[in-house]
């Protein structure tokens, strides 16, 4: 749906935090696994940050080709959706994943109000989500962290 309609959706993962070792407490072992999705996100887009500049320094006649340019664009989208993705899911608004990596850093009375306050954040957050207002909050970080990343990662093969 995300390729077709330009949004996309995920079925939540139900966890049941009793199931984790006791190394960390339930609400660090939640934070855990909610910043696990982001992080994979991250990861992804510098896998494909590297496959980029690697075609970009060893094969650069490959990416005049018709199909070198199709390749080109399709990793330039996958960088985008996955940083775009990982900083999406961060912010700190339930559903999303950065809400439950948020609450573990309250104190008490404020991860109470937090709690208490849930659905209000709901709402906001459709609303932001329905005004495309995220869009004008990730956007910037978003092209930030590309640009970033991709001059990162061509320093690094710029090496070799």
């Amino acid at each position: 749906m995300l390729l077709f309609a330009g949004f996309g959706w995920g079925k939540p993962v139900r966890i049941n935090p009793r199931n984790f070792d006791r190394k960390y407490s339930m609400e660090k072992g939640e934070a855990i696994v909610a910043v696990a999705g982001p992080i994979m996100n991250f990861i992804l887009a510098i896998i494909f940050s590297l496959i980029y500049a690697a075609i970009y320094k060893f094969a650069p006649e490959f990416t005049t080709s018709q199909v070198g340019s199709i390749v080109w664009v399709i990793l330039s989208y996958m960088i985008m959706i996955n940083l775009g993705l990982g900083i999406f899911n961060l912010i700190p608004l339930p559903p999303l994943d950065g809400s439950k990596v948020l609450i573990n850093f309250l104190p008490y009375k404020a991860k109470m109000w937090f709690v208490e306050k849930e659905n209000i954040f709901y709402i906001i957050f459709l609303v932001l989500w329905i005004t495309g207002l995220t869009g004008y909050i990730i956007s910037p970080l978003l092209n930030l962290m590309y640009t970033g990343l991709l001059k990162l990662v061509l320093s690094l093969l710029g090496i070799f």
